[in-house]
């Protein structure tokens, strides 16, 4: 009985998979070369920094090789209330001019406040050459083979860059790699207007040095990921609204956001490649931990990575718990298939759905039943998923024995779809699936 709920979800799910039509593959940017069977890899050694190019951090009023750079108190300069692009990238090295290439990239939507309206991030196929430090960002060969390559998100990327200014902690450092990269796929962009916020930092926090970290732990600002592209935008975006309530009014810059900077790329014909690093499984649980560390959403997931997913939660909830080596392999899935902590939270719910379905297929939920329920729906961070359930009866415990009625003592919660979220049906009744 403690496998029933489980193993016969898992059935369910993948006779449900089966059942619906394939998914459409999904295109490739045409100007890039197909995902290639991988480049053999170049070790490459220690790479030297960039001495021609290093700049502590972008000087007020600079004019780099892709942005502008913001100043304080410049008249005639543009004001900007937002957008704002927090951009991150991880290398290989330190130097586009020596060959190292950007190997993940993450890119937050926010606004003056600091809250973050769209991310976007994704490993990077870099064509050969070794990932490099893998100790500092934890990128291996092996998880970037098959990661699109820079032309194939170079349009989610523009798109993201779209009216806004674009920030980021030391930006010269970012400006170099993202103006190589898009020089590599033939994109021709106009200087865009820029925040570096290690600059700003300095003029506004009163720290031992200015290092991401650092401030964040200054501002209260919690880095369970840091040296993943997404952590660390996420942890700038943190900091910017204290930085704009301070500067906001005396920030210029010295050109507009750009517009239409996709041109010829396309948008949203390549799916991501995602990571969820460092899950713990602290306070709030191990799917807690793999939920905040993929980005919001991406695409639409296709059925045959969910399937595998759906699959592998069934093993794992077999008995009504998640483990790290678990959630790590969940984490792996997921990321592989580009999901976003939307998708992935969909199918969590789309799991205790068939769950649900199984429990109550007899007409008749038991108290055991309804205590694996919430085992489950605990394990995957919505402990009050099933609120809206009370039992109906405990099976007799002999033979002929008298069945004990159990009251409900708590008003059922209105429980909506899985899948479309509408209340006042269940996900088999659903429309949109009939």
């Amino acid at each position: 009985m403690e496998l029933f709920i489980g193993l016969a979800a898992i059935a369910l799910a993948l006779l449900l998979f089966r059942r619906r039509r394939p998914a459409k593959p999904t295109p490739r940017h045409p100007a890039a070369a197909p995902a290639p069977a991988p480049a053999p890899v170049t070790a490459t050694p220690r790479p030297k920094a960039d001495s021609s190019s290093r700049v502590p951090f972008a000087e007020p009023g600079r004019v780099g090789p892709l942005f502008s750079y913001a100043e304080l108190g410049r008249k005639g300069g543009i004001r900007h209330d937002g957008p704002f692009a927090v951009i991150d990238v991880e290398t290989t090295g330190f130097s586009p001019r020596n060959g190292d290439r950007v190997i993940e990239i993450a890119i937050a939507r926010v606004d003056a406040s600091g809250r973050i309206e769209d991310e976007y991030s994704t490993l990077l196929n870099p064509e050969g050459r070794d990932t490099g430090a893998v100790f500092i960002h934890q990128i291996t060969n092996e998880m970037v083979r098959n990661a699109p390559l820079f032309g194939d998100v170079a349009g989610e990327i523009l798109s993201r860059l779209d009216g806004a200014v674009v920030v980021a902690h030391n930006a010269a450092f970012e400006e170099r790699f993202l103006a190589a990269e898009l020089s590599r796929v033939g994109a021709r962009t106009s200087t865009m207007p820029a925040l570096c916020s290690l600059w700003l930092g300095k003029q506004t926090f009163n720290t031992p040095n200015y290092k991401l970290a650092t401030l964040a732990e200054h501002a209260g600002i919690v880095m369970p990921d840091a040296h993943a592209a997404l952590g660390d935008v996420r942890a700038v975006a943190g900091l910017l609204g204290t930085m704009m309530d301070r500067h906001a009014d005396s920030l210029t810059y010295p050109c507009p956001p750009g517009s239409d900077l996709c041109g010829d790329f396309p948008v949203g014909g390549c799916r991501p490649m995602t990571r969820a690093v460092s899950l713990r499984k602290g306070q709030d649980g191990w799917m807690s931990s793999l939920l905040a560390r993929l980005p919001m959403s991406t695409q639409e997931l296709d059925d045959a990575a969910a399937a595998a997913y759906l699959e592998t939660l069934g093993e794992a909830l077999a008995d009504g718990k998640i483990i790290g080596d678990e959630a790590r392999a969940l984490a792996r899935i997921a990321g592989s298939a580009g999901m976003g902590a939307a998708q992935v939270a969909a199918l969590n719910e789309r799991f205790l759905e068939l769950m649900r379905e199984v429990a109550l297929s007899d007409g008749v939920l038991t108290t055991t039943e309804l205590r694996q329920l919430n085992r489950a729906a605990d394990a995957l961070s919505v402990s009050d998923y099933f609120d809206d359930l009370v039992p109906t009866s405990a099976p007799a415990a002999v033979s002929g024995a008298p069945v004990t009625t159990v009251t409900a003592t708590r008003t059922p919660a209105v429980r909506r779809c899985g899948h479309c979220r509408t209340p006042g049906h269940y996900r088999t009744r659903c429309p949109d699936l009939n």
